[in-house]
């Protein structure tokens, strides 16, 4: 059977099969196995504690002890599944291409499979963070949970499509993947996870409402009573959300052809 006649439920048994297949590969050797993945983000928050509210006695302006600790998981978790989509759906397709040369795969799956296990790592533990911090911290909104989870939608998205383009490209440029980590870096700090953008010098912030992952940001921080979003970063979210796959998916589907040739 070849790729273009695979129907869409066989595609998404590989899909599950992708997925079911790095779940095992992340907790098999592990002592704790998958319990793992319920201690592992309740542990960093309490390195977020210590090296944040502690050591660094790091503040936002109107937050300050413990509620600045949700403030930086608020951000942070969401940055998580982000960043480990991107980077790990970037070299899916070469870390596959042995099993993609002896039976009919489709090159975006393994591809998308890694952004769904990152995002259902992470979106899990996020959870578990917040449960934790509502026992521990002060107060959450939870009437705006909702709308917080909604915003994953759209970073699931942009993050598929950056995959997409850059498992694509890997293909060709092995060492892509070395400089997508250093990309991600600098992207996190232009990101308003760790600091509030008021805080930032002269009129940089307006700059800060151009990076379509700040509205994610943003929403999730609608959970944390008296905190305003920066004006203008939902409109970059969501137009992020629509241009970012479909060139992602442009690109791929461009390379397509070519990937058996340089796997």
């Amino acid at each position: 059977m070849s790729l273009t006649t695979l129907a869409l439920s066989e595609r998404l048994a590989l899909f599950r099969l992708f997925v079911r297949q790095d779940l095992r590969q992340r907790f098999s050797g592990n002592l704790l196995g998958i319990a793992w993945a319920v201690l592992a983000p309740l542990l960093q928050l309490a390195v977020f504690n210590l090296v944040f509210v502690h050591i660094l006695k790091a503040r936002v302006p109107g937050l300050e002890g413990s509620t600045y600790l949700v403030f930086l998981a608020l951000g942070f978790w969401p940055w998580f599944a982000f960043s480990e989509a991107v980077t790990r759906g970037c070299t899916a397709i070469t870390d596959h291409s042995g099993l993609a040369g002896k039976v009919a795969v489709p090159r975006a799956v393994p591809v998308l499979a890694a952004v769904g296990t990152a995002f259902l790592l992470h979106g899990l533990g996020y959870l578990l963070v917040l449960l934790a911090v509502a026992l521990l911290g002060p107060g959450l909104d939870w009437a705006q949970l909702g709308y917080a989870m909604l915003h994953w939608l759209p970073l699931l998205a942009m993050a598929g499509g950056l995959a997409l383009a850059l498992a694509a490209v890997q293909v060709f440029i092995r060492d892509l993947a070395q400089t997508i980590g250093l990309l991600i870096t600098l992207w996190f700090f232009l990101t308003p996870i760790i600091y509030a953008p008021e805080t930032v010098p002269g009129g940089l912030s307006q700059w800060l409402a151009l990076n379509p992952v700040t509205g994610i940001v943003d929403a999730q921080r609608t959970l944390l009573p008296g905190l305003a979003a920066l004006p203008g970063s939902a409109v970059a979210t969501w137009i992020g959300a629509v241009l970012i796959p479909l060139l992602g998916w442009l690109v791929f589907r461009r390379l397509r052809p070519h990937l058996e040739e340089f796997e």
